[in-house]
């Protein structure tokens, strides 16, 4: 993956389905029952609802009801925006393991058995946001979003200390700052994924499985997920350690514009 994706020759669909479905069966021992055990400890120390429904952009720019394991307290759409860090208050106390851990994730292997979503691709993003989409974030479409990316894995790191030092207007930093490199990054990776479902799949498992530890144990992105990350973003200082402010004279990829409206977003970032 470079700063400039070259044109690819992408693999046929079925294959791509192929591989989704084979990591979603192969790997159904470990995920199904730690499904069932986060799933457990949710109805015990927070209630119902178990599960968190929210409306994503699928592939095409189609939109699905994403599943996801509920991480925020039931009344967190009206007490906020619609994009949330690892610091917004609304987050419960399990929740922020769930999140810290990526559990909550694991319900959508249903959608990667389904054919809604792949193992790896774009992060599903919230409809409303695709008005501050930059080209690459429409290029992004042309792929099933995935649970785990190039993409979601850089917000992984950057959701938490950017997210407190932009607390009094976290959303318009959202939008102006971190969601441009994110779409560069889910385009690129989308890419890579299209000439190499495999070998990209396999790869973006590993990274994710060493990026959380990493997180846990304080640490920035792995050396080789951060310089695959600074390829795609052609800029280095796109990638800072977590915690790390750009200066005003490095301009985000988009111009600011108009927040979203207010209404019922629900906020899973």
């Amino acid at each position: 993956m470079t700063a400039r994706t070259p044109a690819v020759r992408a693999a046929p669909d079925w294959w791509q389905r192929t591989v989704d479905v084979g990591v979603g069966l192969l790997l159904l021992p470990v995920w199904l029952p730690a499904l069932a055990l986060a799933a457990a400890a949710a109805l015990v120390l927070q209630g119902r609802p178990v599960l968190y429904r929210a409306r994503r952009l699928g592939r095409g720019g189609g939109t699905f009801d994403m599943l996801k394991l509920r991480t925020m307290e039931t009344d967190a759409d009206r007490r906020g925006p619609g994009v949330s860090g690892a610091a917004d208050p609304r987050i419960t106390p399990l929740g922020r393991v769930l999140r810290a851990t990526k559990l909550d994730e694991l319900p959508q292997f249903l959608h990667v058995l389904a054919g809604r979503m792949s193992v790896v691709g774009p992060r599903p993003e919230a409809p409303v946001y695709r008005a501050h989409f930059t080209p690459a974030g429409e290029r992004a479409l042309a792929y099933r979003p995935g649970l785990t990316g190039y993409g979601a894995l850089w917000f992984y790191f950057h959701d938490g200390a950017e997210a407190a030092a932009n607390a009094a207007d976290f959303e318009r930093h959202y939008v102006t700052r971190l969601l441009p490199d994110r779409l560069a990054l889910d385009a690129a990776g989308g890419a890579e994924l299209a000439g190499a479902p495999l070998r990209t799949t396999v790869r973006l498992i590993g990274w994710t499985l060493l990026a959380v530890p990493h997180r846990l144990g304080g640490r920035g992105l792995p050396a080789g997920l951060r310089r695959r990350c600074a390829a795609a973003l052609a800029e280095p200082w796109t990638i800072p350690e977590p915690g790390a402010r750009r200066s005003a004279s490095q301009p985000s990829a988009a111009a600011p514009g108009p927040m979203p409206a207010p209404g019922p977003v629900s906020p899973s970032h």
